[in-house]
């Protein structure tokens, strides 16, 4: 990964740059940003860069070993510490194995992909996943073996704050006093979620969201369709993941699940909403999450449209059903049921029953649609 490969940004990636050659490189430093934009890109740039041995005043080369082999993920001084299946500590060795592979294919194949992303491609819908103890064990085996070539070596731990108690405190110590050219890179995307006593020996590194422009650009870049790409750029709320996941599921099928949900709320037929939540606490958690995610989105659309302004939509099917759907409820319930579906995403992050989330949420929509 090189700067280049990322859009705009141009500010962060100067002020990264310029404490390289200040000699003012943070030995542990805090990615931060929202699911989707260029956080790990960013960092795995700021990585290649640090580790480049042909490197310019913007970028690193691309084509030196070390460059090749930060673009594969398998450079041996780059230590990669990522979310995955828990397990005891005589069979970590093979569940790290079998993990450490597919992350590389995952962060190659989709840089801007999220931990809903990551648990697809893993195979691992319905576990939870995190960063263990025994990680932690690992990350302390890093931290004391030499660097291979000589230069940088470095931690790269996404997602620290699915770090469980134990594990984040075991990384105190070598946030503090880290071995000479041992750096640390944190990537977040909920560091209010970190211990305080992590974030306190982080240097912050704020990613923002792209611009629209930046976003339609990059799309089509990969090939989208011009039409999909203006479209998903419009929804993506600067989030090239997101958008990337628009273009190439365009007028999905959760579009049509949501209206029949709606429906079923505003008939009140009680049996086709517990089915429906059955049927939901069986798929995997990253389906959880992108249902009520769809429905968030699609809602504050109509929220939008209520109100008087002209909201992002991706088709014209879709369009017309936030046009009626808004004229039918008005703000005031629309805005309910936009609040219903937040405190819903709330619990489900927080591990609540997915059948029982489902079912609330749906029970207060209805008495929202007939009140």
């Amino acid at each position: 990964m090189q700067f280049s490969e990322i859009p705009g940004l141009e500010d962060l990636k100067k002020q990264l740059i310029s404490a390289h050659q200040r000699g003012k490189v943070a030995h542990a430093q805090l990615f931060a940003g929202r699911p989707g934009t260029a956080v790990l890109p960013m960092a795995l740039a700021y990585a290649g860069y640090l580790m480049c041995e042909n490197k310019s005043e913007t970028d690193s080369c691309g084509t030196c070993p070390n460059c090749v082999r930060i673009k594969k993920l398998v450079h041996p001084d780059l230590h990669l510490h990522f979310p995955k299946i828990s397990a005891a500590e005589s069979k970590y060795d093979k569940v790290l194995a079998e993990a450490i592979p597919r992350f590389r294919e995952f962060v190659i194949e989709s840089p801007f992909g999220d931990l809903e992303a990551w648990t697809r491609k893993y195979g691992q819908e319905n576990k939870n996943l995190l960063i263990s103890r025994e990680d932690s064990r690992q990350m302390l085996k890093n931290v004391s073996m030499r660097s291979v070539e000589g230069g940088y070596k470095i931690l790269l731990i996404w997602i620290p704050e699915l770090m469980n108690p134990s594990s984040a405190n075991a990384i105190l110590k070598i946030l503090e006093e880290p071995p000479e050219q041992t750096l640390y890179l944190l990537v977040s995307y909920n560091y209010d979620n970190l211990l305080a006593t992590i974030t306190s020996r982080t240097q912050l590194v704020n990613v923002s969201p792209n611009t629209t422009e930046e976003v339609e650009q990059y799309l089509s870049q990969k090939d989208v369709d011009q039409n999909k790409a203006t479209q998903a750029a419009k929804l993506s709320e600067g989030k090239i993941g997101l958008a990337m996941h628009l273009a190439e599921v365009g007028e999905s099928q959760e579009h049509e699940d949501f209206q029949q949900w709606m429906l079923e709320c505003w008939n009140k037929n009680l049996t086709g909403l517990v089915h429906r939540s059955e049927d939901f606490s069986k798929s995997g958690k990253a389906a959880q999450k992108s249902t009520l995610n769809f429905a968030n989105a699609l809602v504050r659309n109509a929220v939008v449209h209520a109100s008087g302004q002209k909201p992002s939509t991706f088709s014209e099917s879709e369009a017309s059903f936030i046009g009626k759907f808004s004229n039918k409820l008005g703000f005031e319930k629309l805005e309910k049921v936009y609040m219903l579906t937040n405190e819903a995403m709330i619990h489900l992050e927080r591990n609540s029953n997915p059948r029982i989330t489902h079912l609330n949420l749906s029970l207060d929509i209805t008495r929202v649609l007939n009140g």
